[in-house]
C-alpha cells in the first residue's frame, strides 16, 4: 500500500526555472512558441487531456492525428441500407435504430468490420466489439462508434468528423478517448487511440497550456502539436522503421518546425 505524507504538496514538476523559461517569457511574452508546429513522433497522444486543448492564443493545441502503424485502420467499404423500420444491423449483429436527426440523403451507411484487438486477445468478446458507422450528411463525412452500452439509444451518441476539421473526440469503453479521420470517400475509417501515456507526457512537457493556471504550462504553451503514432505493444524493428519513415514524410508535407522523437534505442535494436 502506498502512503502519502500530509506534508507532500502537489505541484508542477516541469523544471522551467532551471532553464530560465519564466525569465525569458517575462521579457518576451510573445515568444512562447506561437506560430510553431511540433510533431510528436511517439505513441498516440490522448486528445482528451487538460492542457492539450488550446494554445496561449486560443488556437487548437493538437491540429491533427496520424497512426502509421495501421492498427487504427477500419474497412468501412461495406454499404448497408436502413430498413423500413428505421433500423440498421451492424456487423456485430446488433440492431440499431437510426435517429431521424441524422441527415443522410442516400439513406445508406457504411458499416464496420469486427475489430481484432491483436494486442489484448484476452479482452475479445461480443460485448467489447464496437460498431463503426460512416455516412455522408450531404456536406461532409461523419462517423460514430457504437458499443454494447450505447446501441439501444443513439440519440445522444457522439457524432464525429475528421479531427483536423472539428477537433472533437468520443470515448470507447473504459473511458478510452478516440478521434477519427474518414478517407477514400467513406470506405476507410482511421481510429486514433492512445495505447500508453508516453506520447502524451512528451506533448505536455513541450507545449501544454492551462489558461487559468499558467504555472502548469509546458515550455512552449503557444505552440501547436501534430500527433504521429508509430508504436504499439507489438512493434518490431522493421515495422517501427517503416512507420517512422512515413511519419518523417508527413512532417515534410506539413512543414513542421520541430520534431520530437524521444524513445529508447531498444525499440530499433533486435535482440
Amino acid at each position: 500500500m502506498c502512503v502519502v505524507s500530509k506534508k507532500f504538496v502537489s505541484k508542477d514538476f516541469i523544471p522551467k526555472k532551471d532553464v530560465q523559461q519564466d525569465i525569458f517569457l517575462k521579457k518576451n511574452p510573445n515568444y512562447d512558441g506561437r506560430g510553431i508546429l511540433i510533431a510528436v513522433i511517439d505513441s498516440a497522444i490522448d486528445v482528451n487531456l487538460p492542457g492539450l486543448q488550446k494554445t496561449s492564443t486560443g488556437l487548437p493545441k493538437i491540429i491533427d492525428c496520424f497512426d502509421f502503424t495501421g492498427d487504427g485502420d477500419v474497412d468501412t467499404s461495406k454499404v448497408k441500407t436502413i430498413g423500413k423500420d428505421g433500423c440498421l444491423t451492424g456487423l456485430s449483429g446488433r440492431k440499431m435504430r437510426i435517429p431521424k436527426s441524422w441527415k443522410n440523403p442516400s439513406e445508406s451507411k457504411k458499416a464496420w468490420k469486427k475489430i481484432e484487438i491483436k494486442t489484448y486477445p484476452e479482452l475479445l468478446s461480443k460485448d467489447l466489439a464496437i460498431d463503426c458507422i460512416v455516412w455522408n450528411n450531404g456536406e461532409k463525412w461523419q462517423a460514430c462508434l457504437i458499443s454494447a452500452e450505447s446501441f439501444k439509444n443513439l440519440e445522444n451518441i457522439k457524432i464525429l468528423s475528421n479531427f483536423r476539421d472539428e477537433h472533437e473526440y468520443c470515448f470507447l469503453p473504459y473511458e478510452i478517448s478516440c478521434c477519427v479521420t474518414i478517407q477514400n470517400n467513406g470506405s476507410l475509417l482511421n481510429l486514433f487511440i492512445p495505447f500508453n501515456n508516453h506520447g502524451s507526457c512528451v506533448a505536455q512537457v513541450a507545449a501544454r497550456h492551462f489558461p487559468d493556471e499558467p504555472e502548469k504550462d509546458g515550455l512552449a504553451p503557444g505552440a501547436q502539436i501534430v500527433s504521429m503514432n508509430v508504436f504499439n505493444k507489438l512493434t518490431t524493428f522493421s515495422k517501427a522503421e517503416t512507420s517512422f519513415e512515413k511519419a518523417l514524410s508527413k512532417c515534410i508535407e506539413l512543414g513542421v518546425d520541430i520534431i520530437n522523437f524521444s524513445v529508447g534505442a531498444g525499440v530499433f535494436c533486435e535482440k
